[in-house]
């Protein structure tokens, strides 16, 4: 963002250009707040009271998330890189003439972000000669220097503040992260990418599954209040300076609070206690318990939390799905989707929706096959950590959440999908797993009223109001506003605007990546090699899904398979599956898989297998077929698989097979909830 160009724009008038632009492209509707119903309910409760209007402070933090996003050039290619030392060397090496996506070659979502960016070009860079320095200081004085310089400062000694001045630039917020932990790959990309200043909170404070002491909660938020303070600019309360926080590193998702009597949420009259609350609901809070920010929360490996920080920063949000289990009569109404999606298409997403009959479990279980191409998803719910339920209150399991083709971000009205979102087998982990980058969910039973209804937070989207507060109450929101249950997992400056107001620049003098290698040049060479080595065939396939070239990997699957090399055949299987799986090519997926060495069956092999397998059921009549499914059923919850198998064991095999294969499953398990969910389909049959 070059100082000129900005200083020009805002004496231009655009940033109340931009905030008057969004607020005429979407009026605020009158929606109506949910009573107090338990997520898992289904009882009517008292009647809605009429939400406030969206007051100024969010859409002019948007306003400003967007000038910033309208002045940073965007060069349409990704470097991918081998190590964090590489991935900081290559963020360093953005500047105002262009910033463009920098992602771990070996994460698995990055064939995801690919597809999503759709890039003119992709470069693989090799491992720099520069390692990260041992000493934590200095490492954080590189990171220091590095978003600076990226954003445009010539001199990375100068503070944040000093050198923002002088571009004529006012930042929404900042980051905090530790160079102790791996998301700081995340903190250090939204820092560059966004204009915010960067600081920094280390110590060990607990992984995100546990929860988070009274004492430790008031530790982390003074020194969170600390670094606010650091930056320069007012922080205290909301509209006055810095007011979201982009928390990039690991800290139990839970926890204690003694929360003052103003901001307390009661229930039927009752005090909740000391909790569990919502560490990013707890956090950014004055004394009194009224809000100066909010947070949001990114957390994992390296890999993974620069993929979340670039899926934020440089994809757009244009197709919109929306799904509800929620019966479309009473308080549930509220959260009925099929306005709002109508709304979205008013806006200019394009979108889609299920609900009632299209969304029980027969329903859900079509959407499996292949991957879900949406950007957004809401879907309405109620269950436990690892049960959520549809339709006609139908059961669905962990290992019934979707593949996306894409990065996806979600705001899931469900009790506890966010417990422990660290444990892949939860709703919310295995969401988080598959490629949900931002998350607004619950953490603990928060009742319906905790949830923004989907027709208000696409009005707020609407507005320019980032993704994770729209699924926030607001201060003089009503009782939900106090310190509660919602957690807002990701980066608390993305949008999801309607898709005419997200104007990105090309950048044309983006520099050359120096010493990148094509990744199509390198696809085509191992497709070349293999023609006469078929043990390239897996590299050439692993090459190809990276581009996103699923069919032409797809291609040269088939070619291997034809030649009697059987370890290639089985490299190459291994990396093909995620390919045939999209494509929803049922005959030559299963036919990779029966050639997947049985160590490489690991848990999304499983999934993939399933979800094309469940729909079709009815019409699988072959009896290898049918038996080599029920020796792949999923732990830790072998039951799900095998009581959706049963009747077809019988069908295809004779009388009594289901039960047989039951027992075979019964006297292998181990667990004792997995038993007794075995021993009640025996009884259930």
């Amino acid at each position: 963002m070059g100082a000129f160009h900005v200083q020009k724009q805002l004496k231009m008038g655009l940033l109340t250009g931009l905030v008057c632009t969004i607020v005429a492209a979407s009026p605020s509707r009158g929606q109506d707040a949910p009573a107090n119903l338990p997520a898992d309910s289904q009882a009517p409760g008292q009647k809605p009271t009429a939400a406030a209007p969206i007051p100024p402070w969010p859409v002019l933090l948007g306003a400003r998330v967007m000038l910033c996003e309208r002045n940073r050039p965007v060069a349409s290619r990704v470097v991918l890189v081998p190590d964090a030392a590489t991935y900081l060397e290559q963020i360093s090496k953005w500047s105002p003439l262009g910033q463009w996506p920098v992602l771990f070659e070996n994460d698995a979502g990055t064939s995801q972000f690919i597809r999503a960016f759709q890039p003119d070009e992709i470069w693989r860079v090799p491992p720099t000669e520069r390692r990260l320095p041992e000493d934590r200081e200095q490492r954080q004085r590189l990171a220091t220097a590095v978003a600076k310089i990226s954003f445009g400062a010539t001199d990375p000694r100068i503070p944040f503040r000093a050198y923002y001045e002088q571009l004529g630039w006012r930042p929404p917020g900042f980051v905090v992260t530790s160079m102790d932990d791996p998301a700081w790959t995340a903190g250090v990309a939204l820092a560059a990418g966004r204009g915010l200043p960067l600081a920094f909170i280390e110590g060990d404070f607990g992984g995100p599954n546990r929860e988070l002491s009274a004492t430790k909660l008031r530790e982390l938020e003074l020194m969170i209040r600390d670094r606010a303070r650091s930056t320069g600019y007012e922080w205290s309360g909301l509209g006055d300076g810095l007011d979201a926080v982009a928390v990039c590193r690991s800290l139990p998702g839970r926890c204690r609070m003694n929360v003052p009597e103003a901001a307390q949420v009661r229930l039927q009259g009752r005090a909740p206690g000391d909790g569990p609350y919502a560490t990013m609901d707890a956090l950014c809070r004055n004394d009194d318990g009224s809000r100066w920010g909010y947070a949001g929360w990114i957390f994992g490996a390296e890999g993974r939390s620069a993929l979340m920080a670039m899926s934020s920063i440089f994809l757009d949000r244009r197709n919109i799905w929306m799904f509800s289990g929620y019966e479309k009569q009473g308080q549930w109404n509220v959260y009925e989707v099929s306005k709002p999606a109508g709304r979205l298409a008013e806006l200019g997403y394009a979108s889609l929706f299920f609900e009632t009959g299209d969304a029980d479990l027969a329903s859900w279980i079509r959407l499996l096959r292949g991957a879900i191409p949406a950007d957004v998803l809401f879907m309405n719910s109620h269950g436990s950590p690892r049960l959520f339920h549809l339709s006609g209150n139908q059961r669905a399991y962990p290992q019934d959440i979707p593949f996306s083709e894409k990065p996806l971000a979600l705001q899931m009205i469900h009790s506890f999908s966010l417990k422990q979102p660290a444990a892949i087998d939860t709703v919310g982990g295995r969401f988080l797993d598959r490629g949900v980058y931002a998350y607004v969910g619950s953490v603990d039973e928060p009742y319906l009223s905790a949830f923004i209804p989907p027709g208000l937070a696409v009005e707020r989207l609407a507005a320019g109001v980032p993704f994770l507060l729209a699924g926030r109450y607001w201060p003089g929101g009503g009782m939900m506003s106090g310190v509660w249950k919602i957690t807002t997992i990701g980066d608390p400056f993305m949008q999801a605007i309607p898709p005419q107001l997200r104007i990105i620049t090309p950048a044309v003098d983006a520099p050359a990546i120096a010493g990148g290698v094509s990744l199509l040049e390198s696809a085509k060479t191992a497709m070349t090699a293999a023609k006469t080595d078929p043990m390239q065939g897996a590299e050439a396939i692993r090459l190809l899904e990276l581009l996103g070239r699923d069919l032409i990997a797809t291609q040269v699957w088939k070619n291997i398979e034809s030649s009697d090399d059987q370890p290639a055949i089985a490299a190459a299987a291994a990396e093909v599956i995620g390919p045939l799986f999209r494509e929803k090519d049922w005959p030559d997926f299963l036919e990779a898989y029966r050639r997947l060495p049985r160590e490489s069956r690991d848990r999304d092999a499983r999934d993939m297998l399933w979800h094309l397998a469940t729909p079709r059921l009815n019409s699988i009549s072959d009896p290898d077929t049918i038996a080599f499914l029920s020796a792949e059923v999923r732990l830790p919850t072998p039951a799900v698989d095998l009581e959706r198998l049963m009747p077809h064991l019988d069908r295809v095999l004779g009388s009594g097979a289901g039960r047989a294969a039951v027992q075979r499953a019964l006297e292998a398990e181990g667990n004792a909830s997995s038993r007794k969910a075995l021993q009640a389909l025996l009884i259930k049959k």
